[in-house]
């Protein structure tokens, strides 16, 4: 290195393996908060504003996403750069300037004018290669127009099948990639990106084609000159870095030449860089013509011979060579999940589902993620395809007791074609007026129209068009429908179009806010209207018995808290408990919370068991301590009412069919749900 080589290598500023730990993970561009506990807010899907520096609001806007101030963050990643500089908003890896246009760091394009060169940009650097073609077919079909390399005409390499839009890597060279692409396979090798970063702060995975830097840096960069690992070069000098590699500093960009290497016929072991070569030759020669036979993990394969190694993986045997490829898979975009077919290689990316729960008191929780109570008494459209009419689904709801204010969903109807389902207590079920039996574990069904299944703590109903409904016997109902109906419902759960902010549109099209949630619920009553528009108010002292709330703080649910804020369910708890009449009304929030977890893919173990919420509870119907506590806070109202706890259930399972006869808002006959 000359003088001033040695000079300017002085005032490098060197922080390698920089860790940033923000809200949105390690290696961001974005600057680090401070570290803490995740911040809650109340109206899901709200624009947050307060509480965070003006620029962090202007660089990155924040929503409340389950129950959590959620920032987008659309830094790019910087991790592993070895250039990082100052972007505005973000620190960014450095880019490049080509040809007097800019291109940002890990970008990568064909020439225009030469479609069998490409060239990439990777902090500061710029590298030219030539694509090597290389075909796995005796028929190559001829290159298309403005492409480089011949296709074979059926998307099969070292006898594994490739999928169409999927990536194979061959086992022998990993540079080498093959990709389908309607119906026809183009393989191409790449030289590898000149890094920025010096050699033992370079890393190669395992079955990876390039190495990788290691860590972070940031530098002081003088203007017109261009780093490369330690050194700085002046504008337009010219510089060698390796026997592959040439390069110029033109525009503070580093723009280098990089030579291909080509596809060779051994094994990757067998292959080596010989002194003062560029590229790796075979150490072995190949074999004779006639030698056909192959020997793979010590089994001799014939000539022509193709055997899996797994799913995503095969080998063929070729002249006395064993070639093998593995199928790579892609990442799903963000708001995807994926699904395991079997037989296949890789996930497939499917859309999330939607669903809406109606639980307790009762409260709703939307396809798009809004929570809100509405009390409302009367027959209301809970969810409906207003676009094609292909199904229904309407609810039934009911006073718990004459005294109290509380309400809860009663029955459900279900109309899918011909078919009408109605979801009663106790887990009853009709189909088209009659009783059909549902016994545990067993299942009811008919063809091309539902499935109706028993699963001891609630009642499954699937229906054709894979809308699914959960229904407990009590007043806990859930319903997924598949990411087709995205846009087209309408009801009491929202329109499932991604905004939580129009949740609340009522029938005739006008959206809401939450102090015009009886206008917005009102607006979906399918049944009396003086029903629906009734007002009852309490006229009993409330319990105040709202300690089993608590576990939705214990460690059974802990894993889930981080992902989903429990404040609107815990507050959706405390509202039952205080009208509630026999101490198991905490339990439907507990469940629409730890569904909505598992949607979130959160394990748990049992916890119905743990809170006493499970089939075996329920039929006792309630918890022994909170008859004790129940007895001892309301005394006063019946002498029978504390000699037992059998005794209390038997008043609390009585409550419910003794009301509309006793109620003065209640005296005509069941609300009918069809």
């Amino acid at each position: 290195m000359d003088v001033w080589h040695k000079h300017w290598s002085l005032i490098l500023v060197v922080v390698a393996n920089i860790h940033f730990t923000t809200a949105y993970g390690s290696g961001s561009g974005m600057a680090p908060f401070p570290s803490g506990k995740r911040q809650t807010c109340p109206n899901e899907g709200e624009p947050v504003t307060t509480g965070f520096d003006a620029q962090i609001v202007h660089c990155f806007p924040c929503i409340c996403k389950n129950g959590y101030v959620e920032c987008k963050n659309d830094c790019p990643r910087i991790n592993e750069c070895h250039l990082v500089v100052d972007g505005g908003c973000c620190k960014i890896c450095k880019g490049c300037t080509y040809n007097g246009m800019p291109y940002p760091s890990h970008t990568e394009w064909l020439d225009p004018s030469n479609p069998c060169k490409i060239i990439r940009c990777e902090a500061g650097i710029i590298t030219i290669s030539d694509l090597q073609c290389h075909t796995s077919c005796s028929n190559p079909l001829p290159p298309e127009p403005g492409k480089c390399c011949s296709t074979c005409p059926v998307c099969k390499m070292s006898g594994q099948v490739v999928a169409e839009d999927r990536d194979v890597i061959s086992e022998n060279d990993p540079c080498l990639k093959c990709r389908c692409s309607k119906g026809q396979l183009t393989c191409t090798k790449k030289a590898c990106p000149v890094l920025q970063c010096i050699e033992r702060m370079q890393y190669k995975a395992s079955g990876e084609c390039c190495p990788r830097c290691n860590g972070t840096r940031t530098i002081i960069i003088p203007k017109d000159r261009c780093p490369v690992g330690r050194d700085i070069y002046r504008e337009e000098e010219q510089y060698v870095l390796d026997k592959c590699t040439g390069c110029k500093c033109v525009n503070s960009t580093s723009v280098c030449t990089r030579r291909t290497c080509p596809v060779l016929d051994c094994a990757l072991e067998n292959q080596k860089v010989r002194p003062g070569l560029c590229c790796p030759t075979c150490i072995k020669s190949l074999v004779d013509e006639a030698v056909t036979q192959c020997h793979y993990n010590g089994r001799p394969y014939e000539d022509g011979d193709t055997w899996p190694m797994d799913v995503c993986s095969s080998c063929n045997c070729n002249s006395g060579i064993v070639s093998c490829a593995r199928t790579t898979c892609n990442r799903c975009p963000a708001g995807m999940k994926t699904i395991q077919i079997p037989g296949e290689c890789c996930k497939r990316c499917v859309e999330n589902e939607g669903a809406c729960m109606a639980f307790g008191d009762p409260h709703y929780k939307t396809f798009d993620g809004k929570i809100y109570t509405f009390k409302g008494v009367g027959k209301y459209q809970f969810i409906e395809d207003c676009d094609n009419g292909t199904f229904s689904i309407k609810v039934a709801n009911e006073l718990t007791n004459k005294y109290m204010d509380s309400t809860i969903t009663k029955r459900v109807a279900i109309t899918f074609g011909d078919v009408r389902l109605n979801l009663q207590q106790r887990l009853r079920v009709k189909y088209n007026g009659q009783k059909i039996p549902v016994t545990y574990k067993k299942e009811y069904k008919k063809e091309g129209k539902f499935r109706v299944t028993n699963e001891r703590d609630f009642i499954e109903v699937r229906l054709q068009n894979d809308v699914v409904i959960v229904w407990n016997g009590r007043s806990f109902l859930e319903v997924t429908v598949p990411p087709t109906y995205k846009g087209k419902l309408c009801g009491l759960c929202g329109n499932f179009n991604g905004d939580v902010q129009d949740d609340l549109r009522t029938k005739n099209g006008r959206i809401l806010n939450e102090q015009s949630l009886t206008e917005f619920g009102t607006s979906w009553c399918v049944g009396k209207k003086s029903e629906c528009a009734k007002k009852v108010k309490s006229t009993r002292k409330p319990h105040r018995e709202t300690q089993y709330c608590q576990y939705l703080n214990e460690d059974i649910f802990s894993a889930c808290e981080p992902k989903l804020s429990n404040s609107k369910y815990y507050k959706a708890c405390k509202m039952d408990m205080y009208n509630c009449l026999h101490g198991k009304c905490y339990c439907e929030s507990l469940m629409a919370y730890a569904r909505e977890c598992q949607r979130l893919g959160v394990k748990f173990s049992n916890w119905q068991k743990y809170s006493k919420c499970d089939s075996h509870h329920h039929s006792h119907r309630t918890n022994p301590h909170f008859s004790k506590l129940n007895r001892g806070h309301h005394k006063q109202h019946s002498s029978s009412q504390s000699t037992s706890s059998e005794e209390f259930v038997k008043y609390a399972d009585l409550t419910l069919s003794r009301t509309r006869a006793s109620s003065p808002h209640n005296s005509r006959t069941p609300i009918p749900i069809q």
